[in-house]
Formats: structure tokens, C-alpha cells, sequence
């Protein structure tokens, strides 16, 4: 993806150290589902001019395009089914179901296999429907991801109600959260008050 639509692509973290944005058009992948942000209530695709003018901006729609209800909802349904994997990625359990919703979600996008005189092969949309043009590049981009093995590394904070996609950069690929220091402190305060919690029924029990 060009980065030449970067404002857009390059506001994919919002913690206080912001996180480096995925490399490469997994971008596009990490800023889709970035459009909601849960803590807040923002949503950028939360309405048909609104979605239209994301997708423009983010370059993947020629221009502003005001879609319809059903492109809307197949675009939104994208970004929720690639956030249910992500977190999987993250450490989730891993769900078949939201495997098939992602590969479903996709179905859409049909691809080709395009060849040029040099030789070289990519994939290409072979629809020119505007939205199903949108899910192809997004497809294209989680396929290519797929096959340089940063795919894996992309992930949605497991932190409640935040859902906010990353690229995990550390060097074990363990990471769980966003922030270390808002969603992270938050999951081990919330493992901390469990644990007092059970050893108070413990101490009452023993009585």
C-alpha cells in the first residue's frame, strides 16, 4: 500500500509510546481495524459518507464514495471478522468460527493472478465493484503478510473492551496488549484483585 495516503494509515497507534505501525500494506490491515475505537464509542466507518471517505482517504477507493447499506455492512463485517483472528494472534483461544467468518467475510474480493511482460506474477482484483475492489486490496494484504511471516505478528489487545490492533515488534512475539502500561496494568490489577479476592474466600472458608 502506498504511503502516500498516510494520514490515515500511519494513525494506527494511540498508546502513550505508540507503537511502529505494521510494515508494508498490513498497514492498511492494522488502520481498518483501528476504525473503532471501543474505549471511546469512534467509529470511522460508522456511517455510509463516513466509511466512504475512510476508504478514499485510505486509498483504496478512487474517491469519496457514498456506499450503500449492504457495502457498508460488508466492509465493517471485514474489520470485525480480522479483529476476532487477530486476537487469536494475541493469545486468544483459537476459534474455527471466526477463522471460516474471516474467510467468508473475504469471499467477496475475487482475485487474479496478474503477469507481466517482465514475468513477475501478483495478485490483482478482478472485480470492479468499488467495495469488492476494497476487500480484494484487503485480502491481498493479509495474503501477503501471510507469506513474509508478518501476519502472525499483527494482533488485537486482549485488554476488555479494546480490541485495538498492533504489530508486535519484541523480539519473543509474546506480546498481549496494546500498552503495557494501560492495558497491561489494567489485566494484571484486575488478576491481582482476583487473587485477593479467592485467598478472602479461602481465609473464610478455613474458619
Amino acid at each position: 500500500m502506498d504511503d502516500g495516503n498516510g494520514d490515515v494509515l500511519s494513525t494506527a497507534g494511540r498508546d502513550p509510546g505508540s507503537r511502529p505501525p505494521a510494515p508494508g500494506s498490513l498497514r492498511l490491515v492494522q488502520a481498518l481495524v483501528n476504525t473503532l475505537d471501543m474505549e471511546s464509542g469512534r467509529d470511522l466507518l460508522g456511517t455510509r459518507p463516513d466509511a466512504g471517505r475512510w476508504l478514499a482517504q485510505a486509498g483504496v477507493l478512487p474517491g469519496a464514495v457514498a456506499l450503500v447499506g449492504a457495502e457498508q455492512h460488508a466492509v465493517v463485517e471485514v474489520r470485525e471478522a480480522i479483529r476476532e483472528v487477530l486476537s487469536v494472534h494475541a493469545g486468544g483461544v483459537a476459534d474455527p468460527e471466526a477463522a471460516s467468518r474471516l474467510s467468508m467475510a473475504l469471499a467477496p474480493g475475487r482475485l487474479a493472478l496478474s503477469v507481466d511482460p517482465a514475468g513477475s506474477a501478483r495478485l490483482v482484483s478482478a472485480d470492479y465493484d468499488p467495495v469488492s475492489r476494497v476487500i480484494g486490496a484487503i485480502a491481498i494484504a493479509i495474503a501477503e503478510a501471510a507469506t513474509a511471516g508478518t501476519w502472525a505478528r499483527l494482533k488485537s489487545c486482549l485488554g476488555t473492551r479494546c480490541g485495538w490492533a498492533f504489530y508486535d515488534r519484541s523480539p519473543s512475539g509474546q506480546s498481549r496488549w496494546c500498552s503495557m502500561q494501560v492495558c497491561g496494568a489494567r489485566a494484571k490489577m484486575r488478576a491481582y484483585r482476583g487473587r485477593l479476592a479467592r485467598a478472602a474466600e479461602l481465609t473464610t472458608t478455613d474458619r
